[in-house]
């Protein structure tokens, strides 16, 4: 349904791009597959444009994701002299994290490209679309653009499509998305070296991390989560990279609804991460305490100690569960 991303808006963020003799790109915070991917995908489409291109993530890039190319060249810092700045998979700046400078953002064009449902329409232009991820609407604006897709494009692309799907697993995929993924395919990406990669390997410290985070995992009703204390970050050497996708696995616990992973942060904040089952939506949920996301794959940080941030969160699943039972009854 990229036609219902407006030619229009597509054609200004073209006409930005081409305009421009250098580009700033960022993404969120706690980068996954899908930012990475979007983010070295369409720098490498603008520089075979002849674009100058600087990426940047305010967090480091999972290990996982170094067998794409141009990984090493992401940077932290925020804009400085770029004519254009892109944002990549981000609901809203806050996600941005210390790439975001009010005065530069509000100083040049802001091109945002995100799937989110929340997203909060920051952009100069909003290429933005409830697709399952945002790597498909970047495939958009790049076939848009004329610029290439060569086998490292296609496979950062294909690496976002990939990983926001959980291997086209998720209940959004449609054909659509898998003649894209066969289109990255075409251009050389590899399904079976990008899955083995991301989903079949994991450091020492990410076992160590989910070993315990498992073993203290609690279910209340139709709810399951655990805690990820900065004490267990410690122990196991982790990094917050470590815990991503665990907060999936509990949601395939067989008889719940919702699944949570609450993660301390070394700011005194509390992240949790959330994930609904079919027919079941928790965007609302995120984005009322301060968060953002889909309908089944949402998060918040609230400030506040572990304790009262877990019961304010399972409070509010609790009560959205209960309203969308009996909105379900009342049809």
């Amino acid at each position: 349904m990229i036609r219902g991303l407006a030619n229009k808006k597509l054609d200004t963020a073209k006409k930005y791009l081409l305009e421009a003799g250098s580009v700033y790109i960022g993404c969120h915070i706690l980068p996954d597959g899908d930012a990475v991917g979007s983010l070295l995908g369409l720098g490498r489409a603008l520089r075979s444009l002849g674009k100058a291109c600087t990426l940047a993530c305010a967090d480091p890039i999972p290990f996982k994701f170094d067998f794409l190319p141009g990984v090493q060249d992401i940077v932290a810092n925020p804009p400085t002299a770029e004519e254009v700045i892109v944002t990549v998979d981000s609901s809203d700046v806050e996600r941005l994290g210390a790439l975001y400078d009010e005065a530069i953002f509000h100083s040049r064009p802001v091109i945002n490209i995100d799937h989110h449902v929340t997203n909060t329409a920051f952009g100069t232009v909003n290429l933005v679309q409830f697709l399952p991820s945002t790597a498909e609407i970047v495939y958009a604006l790049i076939k848009r653009l004329g610029a290439l897709l060569d086998k490292d494009t296609a496979a950062a692309l294909l690496t976002g499509l990939v990983t926001d799907t959980r291997c086209f697993r998720t209940g959004n995929v449609t054909t659509k998305q898998l003649r894209t993924a066969i289109a990255f395919m075409k251009a050389g990406a590899s399904l079976a070296e990008i899955t083995e990669l991301v989903f079949n390997r994991k450091p020492v410290s990410t076992i160590c991390l989910w070993g315990q985070s498992l073993a203290n995992a609690q279910t209340r009703g139709r709810i399951i989560w655990t805690e990820i204390s900065r004490d267990m970050m410690r122990k196991c050497g982790a990094t917050p990279n470590d815990g991503n996708g665990l907060v999936s696995h509990l949601a395939s616990t067989l008889g719940v609804d919702v699944a949570i992973v609450f993660r301390e942060t070394d700011d005194g904040r509390v992240d949790a991460s959330m994930r609904a089952g079919p027919g079941w939506d928790i965007s609302g949920v995120a984005f009322k305490l301060g968060g953002g996301g889909h309908p089944k794959a949402a998060g918040c940080t609230i400030a506040g100690d572990m304790h009262t941030v877990r019961d304010l969160v399972l409070s509010e699943i609790e009560a959205v569960l209960q309203d969308q039972k009996a909105a379900c009854h009342d049809q």
